[in-house]
């Protein structure tokens, strides 16, 4: 799984240079987020290994938060072209997950 932690000064730059991949928005101890990381997880495991998974901690990073209109944590962004092409508040299962990515 390609994982990279994002921050408040690189965010954007690296969602713009993003062809197809996944951006997570979280709370290191919100529960619901953790178990988004693990359906995510298993999304890749599901033969998506390419896809880039991104992360961005909002209480480290409030700014990332604002800046893509994120009320809520976990939030999914699915990102096609260097562009936001679907979001998703709150939890999923891998197929959900797949499904979302598939017709973003």
């Amino acid at each position: 799984m390609i994982t990279i932690d994002l921050t408040d000064a690189n965010y954007a730059e690296h969602v713009a240079a993003t062809a197809n991949g996944l951006l997570l928005l979280h709370k290191k101890l919100c529960p619901h987020c953790l178990n988004m990381k693990k359906v995510i997880e298993k999304f890749i495991a599901n033969g998506n290994e390419t896809v880039p998974v991104m992360f961005i901690d909002i209480e480290e990073n409030p700014q990332a938060m604002s800046g893509l209109s994120i009320e809520r944590v976990p939030t999914l962004l699915v990102i096609k072209k260097g562009k936001v092409a679907a979001t998703r508040v709150g939890l999923m299962n891998p197929r959900q997950l797949g499904t979302l990515y598939k017709d973003a």
